[in-house]
């Protein structure tokens, strides 16, 4: 099944409402990592967005499960990016 790097990107204006909506979130991630739609998921070191690795048939099905995302549904995506990604070499290959 295809893989697909999605990034979000934050606005650091709303950092104290994702930390409130984190819960929530993480709990919706472990459930789509449990079962295997991604793969790896974890936020950028400088605060400024996530990248989630997405097992799907195609970007429009990708682009359907993270805005399911708890941060999504309440606003606190700015913007989602999907793009097929195809590992070569290493852990996802």
């Amino acid at each position: 099944m295809p893989l697909f790097a999605v990034t979000y990107r934050y606005e650091a204006a709303q950092s104290e409402e994702r930390e409130a909506n984190k819960p929530a979130h993480r709990e919706w991630l472990d459930a789509q990592v449990t079962a295997g739609a991604i793969r790896s998921v974890g936020p950028f070191v400088d605060g400024s967005g996530a990248l989630l690795l997405v097992e799907a048939d195609d970007d429009e099905a990708a682009r359907s499960l993270v805005n399911d995302d708890p941060h999504c549904l309440r606003g606190m995506v700015s913007e989602i990016t999907v793009r097929e990604w195809r590992p070569v070499f290493g852990a996802f290959s």
